[in-house]
């Protein structure tokens, strides 16, 4: 069984997102000065992402068998992110790729500020 880091993929969706969608010189001056600011944006930006988080379809992977594979390894994560953004979220009635999504969505804060100091 291969195990899927989230995080660090999450971490390179953010980044592929910042190279593509914006200009990662002024990415780099604000985060000197405003780091919150930048870090808010950015997250207003991508929750509803499908290419960082999936949320605006509803599926990041397009695939609920890609979804679940990515879970096999990740259900501590699930339970974190459960708790944390949405203790009622019935993940057996909304499917993997409900699951898939807010684990993205609860790791997104993280992912953004790594990727930024990758890019400082």
């Amino acid at each position: 069984m291969v195990y899927y880091n989230y995080l660090d993929e999450e971490v390179k969706d953010v980044m592929a997102y910042i190279k593509e969608e914006l200009d990662t010189k002024s990415i780099t001056l604000t985060n000197q000065t405003d780091t919150d600011a930048i870090q808010n944006n950015l997250y207003e930006q991508l929750v509803d992402d499908d290419s960082v988080t999936g949320n605006a379809s509803g599926s990041y992977t397009m695939s609920t068998v890609k979804a679940e594979e990515y879970l096999v390894t990740n259900w501590e994560l699930l339970s974190e992110a459960i708790n944390a953004l949405d203790p009622e979220f019935n993940m057996l009635k909304q499917g993997a790729e409900a699951c898939d999504i807010i684990i993205r969505i609860y790791l997104l804060p993280e992912a953004i500020n790594i990727a930024l100091q990758k890019l400082s």
